[in-house]
């Protein structure tokens, strides 16, 4: 954290706050009329914005938080105003609904944050966020924003009894259904799954998102993952509180952070951690924000340099909890460090390479958090391998193209089977998912299938997560390492296995994946970045002869009637950009220009 220092000297003049209230005499009255003090409203406004709610435990224990945020802000001479928006929870709407929901959340909340940010006269802002949705909703409200900002990492859960996680309780359900588990199993796993508050224990979307917010620089140094029951979660707060009124004095705003060189260093980190796919959907939309050109190929090509060395649940073997004590991001980007651009600047107000330098030289910042791994008896280096000895050669990320998709998909390839990289098998086609798990769950899948689920897109159902039948395959032992999934929609960051996603045009759209049909060969092959059909009926044909019968089928193809008709689905489901742009509500994307330090009033 940064040392303590005085407030820094900010001029009133300069304050968007005060300009405002130079226009707006009501405004005065109405705070004073919640208790505000004459002198709170002659100081900086700092906007205190949290996900607090009572949808999951990723956020349930913010109440703290948000006060510890505002004792700094108070401290440092600011004024806090309490804003929420909270979000819904992937592992409670998953297999529902409800699921469709959930990537436009992470859009909606970054637009209700812009309402509050730059509706009411802020002058800065302190954003608390540690889940799959509303980390990348708060990042993208800072960069769309641009007003000096912190981003608080909201923790992650304690290890639960067994190293059991949420995650598994999809599998046990199956098996539970199938009449291979007891039911009193499966309840006593659910009762102990989620022991304490903060993100689920394992690097799915929640994790990744903490990670790559700090490994943009926008979270203080060692503020990702910190295990929630930790008072040095509620010292990282006030210390944003803070540090946030030092930014305001230099007016170091998050565009002059988020430059190109600070989101390759972040897909560095999300290489080396193994991290969830859905940050191909964020990252390049948070750039773009920022005017930074981010795309899904610069996760290719930076995953093939960088070896996974974080051994982290769902595919590695520790809980996120065990990554903070091995070190946590500071850790892996110190080995990491000829990898990184290292004068990207920070919130610190320093660059990289100087807050690794002072971590290095630092007398309590690793000794303190590696005496908890000795309680356990687990080396630092199990959790945060040497390079020479990774958890993975090359990166968790590729990109795939062929003639079903023609625009991208992705693969997480270190969780494939390696006999899986390279797989021809004949297609099972579904409609969509409850198709799939039911034929997943009765064990109608054969070895060497391959499920194409479609119509799962952003245009077609709010692109859900794949997650209840992606689990159901990676527990079966006889499918896992002979099946693969193919689909338009996504997964959870939890995925394991041979799971292909975004599939990109999707099949709402005309892309070549709604032209598949039942036992057409699909061919799967990492190695050369491949996802094509090689075969009709069975049988293997030349590339211009599936080219040829594509077309026929295109000739007879009808687009489907949309799924939902009213509410923000709709909306959604017909601007939405494409899975290989983000999926964003803001369709291309653009942004409106930056507010000048003129023009903010």
């Amino acid at each position: 954290m940064p040392p303590e220092q005085g407030p820094a000297p900010i001029g009133r003049e300069r304050l968007r706050s005060q300009r405002l209230r130079e226009v707006n005499v009501q405004g005065d009255a109405l705070r004073l009329g919640m208790n505000w003090t004459e002198d709170d409203l002659r100081k900086p406004q700092v906007l205190v914005e949290s996900a607090y709610g009572m949808g999951h435990p990723g956020t349930f224990h913010f109440r703290s938080l948000v006060e510890e945020v505002s004792n700094g802000v108070f401290e440092a001479g600011g004024k806090p105003a309490e804003f929420v928006v909270s979000d819904i929870c992937d592992g409670v709407v998953q297999a529902t609904d409800g699921m469709s929901y959930s990537l436009i959340s992470r859009d909606i909340m970054a637009a209700m944050i812009e309402i509050h940010a730059l509706g009411h006269p802020h002058d800065a802002m302190v954003l608390i966020s540690g889940n799959d949705k509303s980390v990348p909703a708060h990042l993208l409200a800072m960069a769309r924003c641009d007003l000096p900002a912190v981003h608080v990492p909201g923790g992650t859960q304690l290890n639960a009894p067994d190293y059991v996680t949420s995650n598994k309780m999809w599998e046990m359900g199956a098996a539970v259904r199938r009449g291979e588990l007891a039911e009193d199993e499966l309840e006593l796993a659910q009762r102990g799954a989620c022991p304490t508050c903060g993100a689920c224990q394992f690097m799915g979307s929640a994790s990744t998102g903490q990670v790559l917010s700090e490994a943009l620089g926008l979270a203080l140094p060692g503020s990702a993952l910190v295990p929630e029951p930790l008072t040095k979660l509620l010292r990282y707060a006030r210390a944003a509180g803070k540090q946030v009124l030092r930014l305001l004095a230099e007016d170091l705003t998050p565009r002059r952070i988020l430059t190109r060189e600070a989101f390759e260093n972040a897909i560095v980190i999300h290489a080396a951690i193994g991290g969830s796919t859905n940050a191909l959907l964020h990252l390049p939309v948070i750039a773009r924000e920022a005017g930074v050109e981010i795309t899904i190929d610069d996760f290719d090509r930076i995953h093939r340099q960088v070896p996974v060395i974080a051994d982290v649940k769902t595919s590695g073997r520790y809980p996120a909890e065990y990554f903070w004590y091995a070190g946590g991001v500071p850790a892996l980007m110190l080995g990491l460090r000829d990898l990184l651009h290292l004068d990207c600047v920070t919130i610190t107000g320093k660059t990289v390479g100087e807050n690794l330098e002072e971590i290095e030289h630092d007398k309590f910042f690793m000794r303190e958090r590696l005496g908890y791994l000795r309680n356990f008896k687990i080396r630092r280096d199990e959790i945060i391998r040497p390079r020479d000895d990774p958890f993975a050669t090359d990166g968790g990320i590729a990109i795939l193209r062929g003639n079903i998709a023609p625009d991208g998909a992705m693969v997480k390839t270190f969780s494939v089977p390696k006999e899986m990289h390279v797989h021809t098998g004949p297609a099972r086609v579904f409609e969509d998912e409850p198709e799939a798990i039911d034929a997943l769950v009765e064990r109608r899948m054969r070895p060497g299938d391959v499920m194409v689920i479609r119509y799962e897109g952003p245009h077609a159902n709010g692109m859900p997560e794949m997650y209840f039948a992606a689990a159901i395959l990676s527990s079966d032992p006889e499918l896992n390492s002979t099946t693969a999934i193919v689909t338009d929609g996504r997964y959870s960051g939890a995925m394991q296995g041979p799971c292909i996603g975004h599939v990109t045009p999707e099949a709402l759209d005309g892309g070549p994946i709604a032209l598949v049909e039942e036992n057409d060969l699909i061919e799967l092959n990492v190695p050369e970045r491949r996802l094509a059909i090689v075969g009709i009926d069975g049988d293997p044909r030349p590339q211009d002869e599936v080219t040829e019968i594509l077309a026929r089928r295109r000739e007879r193809w009808s687009p489907r009637p949309r799924r939902h008709t009213r509410g923000i689905l709709s909306l959604y489901e017909q601007i939405a950009s494409t899975a290989s742009h983000g999926a964003s509500l803001l369709g291309n994307g653009a942004s409106a220009p930056a507010h000048s330090r003129t023009t903010r009033a």
